[in-house]
């Protein structure tokens, strides 16, 4: 078998093949599907925007504060034992 016998089976099979037309009931649930994806996309990131925005408003400070309570509370701690007034 040579190249130009090898050409012309390919040439030959792909003669035997059928044209592809559009498929429009497909094309149309494809952008149903990809519509349906977008929206929740854009749903998933507004709560996440939301629940970071809860974070960075309300947790940081407390979390801060916290902190703050316990250093305070230590530091007084520490010196009511060096005045001797804590055991």
């Amino acid at each position: 078998m040579t190249s130009s016998d090898s050409h012309e089976a390919s040439a030959e099979s792909l003669k035997r093949l059928r044209a592809l037309a559009p498929d429009p009931d497909r094309a149309e649930r494809v952008r149903v599907k990809c519509r349906t994806q977008l929206g929740r996309s854009r749903r998933r990131a507004a709560r996440t925007a939301v629940i970071t925005e809860f974070a960075w408003r309300v947790l940081a400070p407390v979390v801060v504060g916290a902190f703050c309570v316990l250093y305070v509370t230590v530091l007084v701690a520490t010196t009511l034992r060096l005045q001797g007034v804590f055991p």
